[in-house]
C-alpha cells in the first residue's frame, strides 16, 4: 500500500472517531445528568381532583399558614391564554393543579408549599422560565453555550412546579411521556432524581406526608415554619416514585 494512501486512510479513521465522539459524548453526558427513569410504581388510581381536595383538607388542618399564601385557581380560559403565549399545551393533571391554586403569593421559605421549602410557582412564572433561560443562553459566549449544552442543556424544556430557590425542585418535562418520568424531583448537586409516573403520584405522596406528619408546622430555629422530616419523606416519595440512586 502506498504511504500517501495509508495516511489518507488513517486520517479518515481519526476523523470518523472524532465525529463519533462528538455525537456520542454529549449524549452520554445528557444520560448522566438527566438519566432515563427506572421502573416506576403504578399510577395512583385516585382522581387528581380528589387528591387535591385531600391535600387542601390536610393543609387546612395542619398548615393553614401555608394555605393562606396560596393564590386562587385559574380558569380554563386563563390557563389556555398562558398556554398559547408559551406555545405549549399542558396535560390535564397539570391544568388541574393550577385550577386548584395558582401557586404561592409568598417567597418566604417558611410559608411556601404545599411541599416544605419549595415555592409553588404561579403558572405565568413557571411557563416563562424556559424563555428566560433561552435568552440568557443566547447572550452567552460560545464556550459558555457549549458548557451549558453539555451540563444543563437538558433543562431547557423543564417547567418548574415547586422550586427550592436554588435551581432544584419538582419539575414537569413536556418532552417526556408520563411513563418516561415526565414529572420528577431533581437535586442537581449529586444528580439525584425521583421520577413519578404521574402528577397524581407526586400529589398523593404529599398528602401522605401530611397525614403521617412527615410534613409539619413546627418551631424551627428561624421561627415557625412548614418543615420536612427527610428520613420519613424519602421512604414516602420512593413508594410513589422511583429514584435513580440505589
Amino acid at each position: 500500500m502506498k504511504p500517501k494512501r495509508t495516511m489518507a486512510i488513517v486520517l479518515l479513521i481519526v476523523a470518523g472517531l472524532l465525529l463519533t465522539g462528538a455525537l456520542l459524548i454529549p449524549r452520554a453526558f445528557r444520560r448522566f445528568f438527566y438519566p432515563p427513569a427506572p421502573p416506576m410504581p403504578s399510577v395512583v388510581a385516585t382522581p387528581v381532583a380528589q387528591i387535591l381536595s385531600d391535600l387542601e383538607a390536610n393543609m387546612k388542618k395542619k398548615a393553614p399558614q401555608v394555605l393562606d399564601q396560596m393564590q386562587p385557581g385559574l380558569s380554563d380560559q386563563e390557563i389556555a391564554a398562558l398556554e398559547q403565549q408559551a406555545g405549549i399545551q399542558l396535560p390535564t393533571e397539570i391544568r388541574a393543579l393550577y385550577q386548584w391554586h395558582n401557586g404561592c403569593r409568598s417567597a418566604d421559605p417558611r410559608v411556601v408549599g404545599p411541599i416544605p421549602g419549595h415555592r409553588f410557582l404561579p403558572l405565568s412564572e413557571a411557563l416563562g422560565l424556559p424563555t428566560v433561560l433561552s435568552n440568557q443562553v443566547a447572550k452567552a459566549t460560545a464556550v459558555q453555550k457549549a458548557a451549558f449544552g453539555i451540563f444543563a442543556g437538558h433543562t431547557r424544556s423543564w417547567i418548574t412546579l415547586f422550586d427550592d430557590g436554588a435551581g432544584d425542585g419538582y419539575f414537569f418535562d413536556p418532552r417526556r411521556k408520563p411513563e418516561e418520568g415526565a414529572v420528577f424531583y431533581s437535586f442537581a448537586e449529586d444528580c439525584t432524581y425521583v421520577f413519578f409516573p404521574s402528577l397524581r403520584n407526586l400529589l398523593a405522596g404529599a398528602v401522605k406526608c401530611y397525614e403521617t406528619d412527615a410534613f409539619s408546622w413546627t418551631n424551627a430555629p428561624t421561627g415557625p415554619a412548614l418543615t420536612e422530616d427527610f428520613t420519613r419523606t424519602t421512604k414516602i416519595w420512593e413508594s410513589f416514585g422511583s429514584s435513580n440512586i440505589r
